[in-house]
């Protein structure tokens, strides 16, 4: 009995990690789609309204994005996740996120993005450390 209890246990925590992960690249799919391609109709699907604040607003957040250089389509996300992990306390997520599409012989570029669960979505709610 206490083994198939711990099965179970096991076999739930695998289903909701997978299911973190899969949130996680899609939200980070969005985030691509926002800063390469200006889709700033996404904006209050990535990022907490914490983050929007902090950064001067939303609509100062959008002309921020819209002056950032497009980026033509790619294959593929342009942020491979490396690695994230949760927090012991709620769900707060430390991720690692490395560019993909630096050319050969520049130095890759990593960002680190605190995300947080918001009415059971992952969001951007803020960052450790940025590339750019």
């Amino acid at each position: 009995m206490r083994i198939q209890l711990i099965a179970l246990l096991c076999i739930f925590s695998f289903s909701l990690h997978a299911s973190d992960d899969k949130s996680m690249k899609e939200l980070f799919a969005k985030y691509d789609q926002i800063m390469d391609e200006h889709k700033v109709e996404l904006v209050d699907e990535v990022f907490t309204q914490k983050f929007l604040e902090h950064n001067g607003g939303k609509e100062e957040f959008i002309a921020k994005v819209k002056e950032l250089p497009k980026v033509k389509k790619r294959k593929g996300m342009r942020s491979l996740l490396q690695k994230w992990k949760k927090s012991k306390v709620g769900r707060i997520f430390f991720t690692k996120v490395k560019d993909s599409n630096v050319k050969p012989g520049k130095p890759s570029h990593e960002s680190e993005f605190v995300v947080i669960e918001v009415d059971g979505k992952l969001k951007i709610d803020g960052t450790l450390s940025d590339s750019n």
